[in-house]
């Protein structure tokens, strides 16, 4: 995603698990509602006095608990601090419709609903706060001098004398009226002359009611700097080296590494900021960045970080559990790695239809490990392992990637894509040394790996190049079926043939997965590639119909592909289809699955 991750990615720092999940999951937005005071900060327990929850109750908590912890109408309704919002409102449920699982209707600028707003406003400071054992404070600001407190960001590190820092920030700028915005600026290392060690970062933040998370990427000597911001997708520069994420306060870097920057590092930086405007506001702006701490006294090593994951993403509608799972093989691993790398700190990503997500370790064919292990992921709220003493990963080890879906509220289905509203499914891996992995991205599309050739069955990079080169209507494959096969014509004989023989010596067209991910090339890149799609198309639902009449096709490389790596036999396939409807069925699965793939970009097709 592109990291991407794009990717939402290595999104943060520690964030712990704070108040009652069980009663978060209760209300709408439970564990996204902002501190009032804090910038980029959470009230974890929103029903408490406690910004992490436990002890005494605000005024929502003693209304939440009156309503027997549940999300009534009642409850919704209700202005529970006074400020002139109903509870509903300040929680992204201004209808009153939401039920527990469900995705509210609006999931940001949520509010506190037991602090009357603005917190600081003499109405509201001299709103009173429930009685209580223990509780010294009677007003709402007696209650916020001590909450609003700000949380500083700790890295002792950062006390030496020979740290400096680096602002990288854009300029002020205006935020599209959309609701998912990925933009981009490049920088310039200030001093390239020798080598210097980033060993934290902070973000700037300017306008939080639409930063949602920042990456900070390496780039080529050679990658253009930019004097403005621009969006641009989740593509760009691919090393991964920093992230930020909603109540984070910064990265403090391992104290055995740094990224090293200048003379022999990276010279140029870019910084992806993720805008989330759904409420599509058409007058928000926006400078955020971030700092930088670096320092001229290198450290032992240096850190880069490890992107693993699932590319291809297809969650069907009410669903109450999809997996998808991704590996980076002992086969990637030995062929990417030339040396043991260590594992400082990991981190998950996906988006609002995560339930559970984990990264497994494996050696020698067994598990030896979690490297994460979100039992409940929230996408606001996202957690980073931390390794004082770093795990070893040697080469030959697997590592993988499982993310758990759930889709009961949602009536269509959800591919993998840039936007909150789609999905990812990535892990983080921050390690050191960096000369020891020969590339930061270890992903699959579906069972494809780049560099696990097996898995590629000769459909390799090279092979791929004559499918999107603008001589692709020049080769013998195209030329061969398109002469025979009109685009969405009948089906005739010399064309069945001809799709058969294709079909049986292409190397792409050997593996369903391959297939698949040449047909996403053929239909974003050329109008020769949907010409080329199209007469595949004449005659690919008969070859089904063929193979389903079929006695045995368990050895037919054409069956197996067109039924989706299915094995046919004896009139059905192993998917349980029988043949009723089976071309319908065949043509819808088909569609519904390309016209997903084109979410994507040629970033995510294979690495």
């Amino acid at each position: 995603m592109r990291p991407v991750a794009l990717l939402q990615v290595a999104l943060c720092l520690a964030c712990g698990c704070h108040g009652y999940r069980d009663y978060q999951d209760e209300l709408p937005n439970g564990g996204r509602v902002a501190h009032p005071c804090k910038d980029n900060a959470l009230w974890h327990g929103v029903g408490h006095l406690n910004v992490q929850g436990g002890g005494a109750r605000n005024v929502f908590g003693l209304d939440f608990a009156d309503a027997g912890r549940k999300w009534t109408r009642e409850l919704c309704q209700k202005d529970s601090d006074g400020d002139g919002k109903t509870n509903g409102q300040e929680l992204g449920d201004p209808q009153c419709t939401w039920t527990k699982g469900g995705i509210p209707e609006s999931t940001s600028g949520i509010t506190h609903p037991g602090v009357c707003d603005p917190y600081d406003s003499e109405k509201c400071q001299n709103t009173a706060v429930p009685p209580s054992p223990g509780v010294t404070y009677a007003t709402q600001a007696q209650w916020m001098k001590e909450a609003c407190v700000q949380a500083e960001f700790e890295c002792p590190a950062l006390e030496s004398s020979d740290v400096k820092q680096l602002d990288l920030r854009m300029p002020l700028t205006p935020v599209p009226q959309q609701e998912t915005t990925y933009m981009c600026m490049t920088f310039q290392w200030p001093d390239v002359t020798k080598d210097f060690h980033v060993i934290a970062t902070e973000p700037i933040i300017n306008n939080s009611y639409i930063m949602h998370h920042m990456l900070l990427f390496g780039c080529a000597d050679d990658f253009a700097v930019s004097a403005e911001p621009s969006e641009c997708g989740m593509g760009g520069c691919p090393d991964l080296l920093g992230a930020w994420s909603l109540g984070v306060t910064g990265q403090c870097f391992h104290t055995g590494a740094g990224v090293l920057m200048g003379q022999t590092g990276y010279k140029r930086l870019m910084i992806q900021s993720h805008w989330n405007n759904p409420q599509l506001h058409a007058h928000f702006n926006d400078s955020s960045g971030m700092r930088l701490h670096y320092t001229s006294e290198l450290r032992a090593n240096n850190m880069a970080m490890l992107m693993t994951g699932q590319n291809y993403i297809q969650i069907p509608p009410r669903s109450p559990d999809t997996l998808a799972t991704s590996d980076c093989s002992s086969t990637c691993t030995n062929n990417l790695m030339t040396g043991d790398i260590h594992i400082t700190s990991a981190a998950n990503h996906m988006h609002y239809l995560g339930t559970a997500m984990n990264l497994e370790l494996h050696r020698n064919g067994r598990f030896l490990m979690n490297l994460t292990n979100d039992v409940i992921y929230d996408y606001d709220t996202p957690k980073f392992y931390e390794y004082t003493e770093p795990v070893v990963i040697h080469p030959g080890d697997m590592i993988r990637t499982n993310c758990h879906f759930a889709s009961l509220d949602k009536a269509t289905t959800t591919f993998e894509g840039d936007a909150t509203s789609d999905e990812m499914c990535y892990g983080f891996l921050t390690f050191f040394p960096r000369e020891n992995l020969k590339k930061l991205k270890c992903t699959s599309w579906r069972g494809l790996s780049g560099c696990d050739p097996p898995t590629e069955g000769g459909c390799d990079t090279e092979a791929r190049q004559i499918f999107f080169k603008p001589a692709f209507n020049q080769t013998e494959l195209y030329k061969n079926l398109t002469s025979v096969c009109k685009p969405f014509g009948p089906c005739t004989t010399e064309c069945n043939t001809a799709l058969r023989q294709a079909m049986q010596s292409e190397p792409c067209f050997r593996n369903p997965d391959s297939l698949l991910l040449i047909k996403w090339y053929l239909l974003q890149l050329t109008e020769a590639g949907r010409n080329f799609l199209g007469a595949m198309a004449t005659c690919e639902l008969q070859l089904y119909k063929d193979c389903l009449a079929a006695t045995d096709t368990a050895d037919d490389i054409v069956c197996r592909n067109v039924a989706g790596g299915h094995t046919m036999t004896n009139g059905t396939d192993d998917s349980g289809n029988d043949g009723t409807g089976g071309a319908l069925a065949l043509q819808s699965t088909s569609l519904l699955t390309l016209l997903g793939l084109m979410v994507g970009t040629l970033y995510h097709a294979l690495s």
